[in-house]
């Protein structure tokens, strides 16, 4: 019998997990690749010595039928929970409260969770810069920052990031796709973490960039 064709899929983020998953339930052989030190995307948590903060997603919700259900096998695994936050609004010199309507769900302990849950059965490399992507006789290759051209042959490259981090990959490989990235506006992201120390004043605060972006300005 022929081997089950071997895909490479670039970015471990829940929309590449996703992909995996269901492209291995489907008979085939699939290696992820992430810049990150491990799969995740926005689902992800800066640590600390004493800390934790999720800084990407914040919390997510499940309207669809399908994902509710796969929500439902999270939260029997236990990577993921009902969150009930208190809801308020700020603008200006006012607040308001306001009551949620609105399922929202978190990964537990962490936002990370879902994400490596998935991941458990999968082959992640990371980290994997991947900054090229070639076609040859034998099949796809891809070279990345950390160990240069991979000597693996894929049958595909599935790609699963966001549009700035596409276009490079096309750049000389496919014009029309590069514009096509190229041509994308995204808006910046931000998160502001604050740990409160009992017995210390004050508030310690760092603010990092979420997510990818493009941005025309700070």
């Amino acid at each position: 019998m022929n081997q089950a064709p071997h895909l490479a899929l670039i970015g471990a983020g829940i929309a590449g997990l996703s992909c995996a998953k269901a492209l291995q339930q489907a008979g085939l052989k699939v290696s992820l690749f992430d810049k990150g030190r491990g799969p995740g995307g926005r689902m992800s948590t800066r640590r600390g010595d004493d800390w934790q903060c999720d800084h990407g997603a914040q919390y997510f919700t499940a309207r669809h039928a399908e994902f509710r259900a796969e929500v439902a096998r999270w939260q029997q695994a236990g990577v993921a929970a009902l969150w009930e936050p208190r809801l308020w609004r700020f603008d200006g010199d006012s607040r308001e409260h306001r009551e949620s309507t609105v399922e929202r769900f978190v990964g537990t302990p962490a936002m990370t969770a879902p994400a490596r849950y998935l991941a458990s059965t999968l082959s992640v490399q990371a980290p994997a810069n991947i900054q090229q992507i070639r076609r040859q006789a034998h099949g796809w290759q891809v070279c990345s920052a950390e160990h240069g051209w991979l000597e693996t042959s894929f049958s595909a490259v599935l790609l699963a990031l966001p549009a700035p981090q596409v276009a490079p990959l096309f750049n000389q490989l496919a014009p029309e796709l590069f514009a096509l990235a190229d041509s994308a506006v995204m808006r910046g992201s931000w998160a502001l973490m604050l740990l409160y120390c009992p017995g210390r004043p004050g508030l310690r605060c760092r603010l990092c960039q979420s997510g990818a972006a493009a941005l025309d300005r700070p």
